[in-house]
């Protein structure tokens, strides 16, 4: 498969830091501009480079941060350019599309090093999910013709209950893992189903990401994914949240940024490289 070397850390691990939020930032940072939320990016982009414990990779977005903040991202860490456009919340059941113009070969030109694809999923909705898996396939094929790594990252939607969000997250990893070589962006499918999701995803890797849980609640997840075959992490509010308010801000990333990266790496490194999950079919570059 195409190599994820450039996200993981020499030891085949993900402990990826994601700073491609858009709407998300927003809600979390009421009110600001454009500025704002580009001068948020980079403050975390410095104080993840002045970290000892340094991460394998950053998530970024073309809006706000590429090709214009390259300069603050951490030496040697890989870089992945979002590729979904915003506002899909606001009508879930339409599904979401791709940001006009760019396409994973794209990426590169803004210097990212792969490509990722947040897409709204559900296995059981007829039209909307073969729309859905579509997306992906092309997404996935695209990548995999410019030779770009790509993060696939299907969350769910309608969910009614903690066993339907267990169920959609294993069939979604079921059904878009034999679509091509990816990483599979995954939520935390609950306590005890890792070890399913590992299953589910066959030798496509998967990384668990922080979907906006409090910081203590993920490194839990964190512990139990790698513990049961996930390759490491991709955390964004449940590592920065608290630092979004300007005047806060460099206090919490002095001290406790460090900190709770420190920690969840050290959990990454208990997980599955993602050599190892991939097989036969990894490839290192």
């Amino acid at each position: 498969m195409t190599s994820l070397d450039a996200l993981a850390t020499e030891s085949g691990h993900f402990t990826i830091a994601a700073l491609d939020h858009r709407d998300a930032l927003k809600a979390e940072l009421p009110g600001a501009d454009d500025a704002a939320l580009r001068t948020f990016k980079r403050d975390m982009l410095d104080a993840l480079s002045a970290m000892d414990e340094q991460p394998s990779g950053v998530m970024l977005e073309p809006e706000f941060s590429l090709p214009e903040l390259l300069d603050a991202v951490p030496a040697g860490a890989g870089i992945s350019c979002a590729l979904e456009a915003q506002g899909y919340f606001s009508d879930p059941e339409a599904g979401n599309s791709i940001m006009e113009g760019w396409t994973p070969a794209r990426v590169t030109e803004v210097g990212a090093h792969a490509a990722k694809l947040l897409v709204l999923y559900r296995h059981d909705r007829g039209e909307f999910t073969a729309a859905q898996e579509r997306l992906v396939a092309d997404v996935v094929a695209g990548a995999a013709e410019a030779n770009v790594p790509v993060m696939i990252e299907p969350v769910p939607v309608e969910v009614v209950d903690a066993t339907d969000r267990r169920d959609v997250i294993l069939a979604a990893a079921e059904r878009l893992n034999g679509f091509g070589p990816m990483l599979l962006k995954m939520p935390y499918p609950g306590p005890g189903a890792c070890g399913d999701l590992t299953e589910k995803c066959g030798d496509t890797p998967w990384a668990v990401l922080s979907w906006g849980v409090p910081y203590e609640e993920y490194s839990e997840q964190v512990a139990e994914a790698c513990a049961n075959g996930c390759s490491g992490f991709t955390v964004g509010r449940a590592l920065w949240r608290e630092a979004v308010a300007p005047e806060t801000r460099a206090e919490f990333n002095r001290t406790v940024l460090p900190t709770r990266f420190a920690e969840l790496s050290g959990l990454a490194r208990t997980g599955r490289p993602w050599t190892d999950a991939a097989g036969s079919a990894s490839v290192r570059g």
